[in-house]
């Protein structure tokens, strides 16, 4: 008697075959784990049109001390592997984090206009969180909130990199 298992994409197959005298028996089981069609993947968010920024070299050496920072882009970079782990836990992490993540902001990027980044970046947080505890949300609308997520932290970072350049190509005015 021979047999044969396979594992393809969540399905697993078994097959005997037995040769014995005039007889031929064929044995096929087959279990299927079922695919839940509202679930997250990384080819979904690959889908996603919006522009994505990334910290520079110069900005990240500039704002090294603001680990929570580094810790959102892992974050956002493990989202766009459709592991939501991270946005899917309870509420109260999620605003401690954001709160962490406020109080961590360095001076030298306390500015204005990335303080109201970091303000619309919490909006969209705090969104996607709500939205992955929610049973009933579809997976357009999660996408949805997913992308917004997204172009939030990639213009925080643009906005960084933009403040950066922006303070290394000001010479100063002569007098």
């Amino acid at each position: 008697m021979q047999i044969l298992k396979t594992a393809l994409l969540g399905c697993t197959v078994f097959l005997a075959v037995s040769c014995g005298g005039d007889s031929e028996t064929q044995t096929v089981i087959v279990n299927e784990t079922k695919v839940d069609p509202n679930q997250i993947t990384s080819k979904d968010i690959e889908a996603l049109d919006f522009t994505d920024y990334m910290l520079n070299s110069s900005s990240q050496t500039k704002v090294a001390d603001w680990e929570k920072l580094h810790e959102l882009n892992t974050q956002a970079d493990f989202l766009k592997k459709g592991d939501l782990s991270f946005f899917a836990g309870s509420d109260s992490i999620v605003k401690v984090f954001v709160g962490e993540f406020k109080a961590g902001i360095p001076e030298s990027v306390k500015t204005n206009v990335i303080q109201a980044r970091v303000t619309a970046l919490e909006t969209k947080l705090l969104k996607l969180n709500g939205a992955t505890e929610l049973d009933n949300v579809s997976k357009k609308e999660l996408l949805q909130d997913i992308k917004e997520f997204l172009e939030a932290l990639a213009n925080l970072n643009l906005q960084i990199n933009k403040k950066f350049e922006k303070d290394a190509n000001n010479v100063g005015r002569p007098e």
